[in-house]
């Protein structure tokens, strides 16, 4: 047991001294405390809990520049970011200013994360001044990719916090435990660190209950299109109509519209802390929609501290399979000569599962093992700008070298750019303040994908994307894409019923561990572009499943 001690850090005669209690959760007392040989005194603050959860899937910071874990936005309702927060009860009157930190933590065997075999980190357990708990890994390169990551083998260990306030010189210290993510059910009988474990692990599918909300599930179901199951068959299982607020706003004007989504789902970031130069939210929640922008200051990458403007269900919601809708409206307005993105993704960066592969003692030799056992990308959409791209492909050329990585590509040219063979093309051509709303579905089964898309001026219902306009490239890393032509391209198509375009299937990287939902506006931007020019805004997102949840498809991997 760690040592509880407390420490004449002022004058001992200070009236005010803080003592070692835990808050009686009947009627919110102290403990009466004291060393044998004094008389009783009662304790002006304690730590009100006493034992933290880490999620399932979380960020490691590190002390690497990039990493500010007291960066301003930091929230402990960003569960993916933090553990949680320390929270105090404090006597009456004792208006205290607390500062945190951890004093030391037990010794135990620890959490580990190995970017290479047998070169491994010890994971440890720290604190922000504010009391924000989070865990810490050494990093010195920009090339060690652990940034979020899965944490479901951390080991339960004890950390001793103290709190402080610096007026009064007073200091008082607690033992916490800091406990493993919540076991998963039914893995209990394949035993630790073995294949099945691992697989049970971390191929279960998260999706929360009873998300559907007030939606009108019978109109909704009635304009889905032709999915591989009879459209009955299909529930909603989740519906983000991002229809939060108002909100009240700040004392500078700023209403932070992110504080309206449900953080059972969603993480996110205080939407007020993250402006442009003219004070736009970088992200928010407005209007009955998500929007997002790019500029100096909202997503920078390699130029600056912020890596990204993101909202996603890390940890929360993870989907494996299903019919997955969105709208999203986006203008043409861009800084030029600069390459941004604006995305929503089925993703989580499927190396950071490498080390649980390790440890858990999976091996991969060749692509069926890939893709039972890592994650896959699903690209919803990402647009730079004139044009928008979706597709599906494996990220394993970062650790599996001697797999060649492929990847779909499904361009929809909205100008007539140098993108000519995009399967959506705008006859008039674009003006630098035109706006295009598009609707785009994705069916993810285990013999793979089809691809939908509905232009508002161009289609009048949800189309799917013919084998012609899907593009399958060779995309080793660091290099330029190569098409597959010819018959070669053949054997990444299937026609459930052959004839039928409508029954299409596109069969590249294959996935199937559950991926979580990702929006995030990114860009190579400094000082020169301060203010969002280019937006998207995202009006829904919706999750449908089969009753059977596809139990009749033999998975595929190709």
């Amino acid at each position: 047991m760690m040592r509880r001690t407390l420490l004449p850090v002022a004058a001992l005669t200070m009236a005010g001294l803080l003592g070692i209690a835990a808050a009686d959760a009947a009627d919110g007392e102290f403990d009466v405390v004291g060393p044998a040989s004094s008389n009783a005194h009662r304790a002006t603050a304690s730590f009100a809990d006493l034992e933290y959860s880490v999620p399932f899937y979380g960020r490691l910071w590190s002390d690497h520049s990039w990493d500010r874990p007291d960066m301003p936005e930091a929230a402990a309702t960003t569960r993916s970011q933090f553990i949680g927060e320390v929270a105090m009860v404090e006597r009456p009157g004792g208006d205290l200013d607390l500062s945190f930190a951890v004093e030391g933590q037990s010794e135990t065997p620890g959490y580990e994360v190995c970017d290479k075999p047998g070169v491994c980190q010890e994971v440890t357990v720290r604190v922000t001044p504010n009391g924000l708990l989070y865990l810490h890994m050494p990093r010195d390169s920009e090339d060690d990719r652990f940034g979020s990551t899965y944490l479901g083998g951390f080991p339960r260990r004890s950390v001793e916090l103290s709190a402080s306030d610096t007026e009064s010189g007073l200091k008082v210290y607690r033992e916490v435990m800091v406990n493993p993510p919540p076991a998963a059910a039914g893995c209990e009988e394949y035993g630790d660190a073995t294949p099945e474990t691992y697989t049970c692990l971390f191929l279960r599918q998260l999706l929360p209950p009873g998300q559907a909300g007030d939606a009108d599930v019978d109109t909704l179901r009635a304009r889905l299109p032709g999915l591989v199951q009879n459209r009955d068959n299909y529930r909603l299982v989740f519906a983000e109509e991002f229809n939060g607020g108002p909100v009240a706003p700040d004392a500078s004007g700023c209403s932070n519209g992110l504080s309206t989504l449900d953080d059972s789902i969603w993480n996110y970031f205080d939407a007020c802390q993250n402006l442009d130069s003219r004070g736009e939210t970088c992200s928010n929640v407005t209007g009955g929609a998500f929007v997002m922008g790019v500029a100096g200051t909202c997503g920078i990458t390699m130029m600056g501290p912020f890596g990204s403007v993101s909202l996603n269900t890390y940890g929360n919601l993870h989907m494996k399979y299903g019919y997955l809708e969105f709208r999203y409206t986006f203008d043409l307005k861009r800084w030029s000569g600069i390459y941004y993105n604006l995305n929503l993704l089925l993703y989580t960066n499927g190396y950071k599962l490498r080390y649980l592969r390790d440890q858990y003692g999976v091996e991969v030799h060749d692509w069926e093992d890939f893709l039972k056992n890592s994650e896959i990308e699903i690209d919803l959409f990402e647009t730079p700008g004139l044009y928008d791209i979706s597709h599906q492909y494996a990220n394993w050329d970062y650790y599996d070298k001697g797999l060649t990585p492929i990847r779909t590509a499904k361009w929809a040219d909205y100008c007539e750019s140098w993108r000519h063979r995009g399967y959506v093309r705008n006859p008039r051509g674009c003006k630098s303040d035109d706006t295009f709303t598009v609707t785009r579905g994705i069916e993810w089964t285990p013999r793979g994908y089809r691809t939908y898309i509905k232009v508002d001026g161009i289609h009048n219902s949800l189309t799917i994307v013919p084998e012609d306009n899907i593009y399958i490239h060779y995309k080793p890393n660091g290099v330029d894409p190569d098409d597959i032509t010819g018959n070669a391209r053949k054997q990444y198509f299937e026609y459930l019923v052959p004839g039928n375009s409508g029954t299409l299937l596109e069969q590249v990287a294959i996935g199937h561990i559950p991926l979580p939902i990702a929006m995030s506006s990114w860009g190579f931007m400094d000082h020169r572009h301060p203010y969002i020019r280019s937006r998207v805004k995202v009006d829904y997102i919706r999750v449908w499943q089969p009753e059977n949840h596809y139990a009749d498809m033999e998975p595929v991997y190709q």
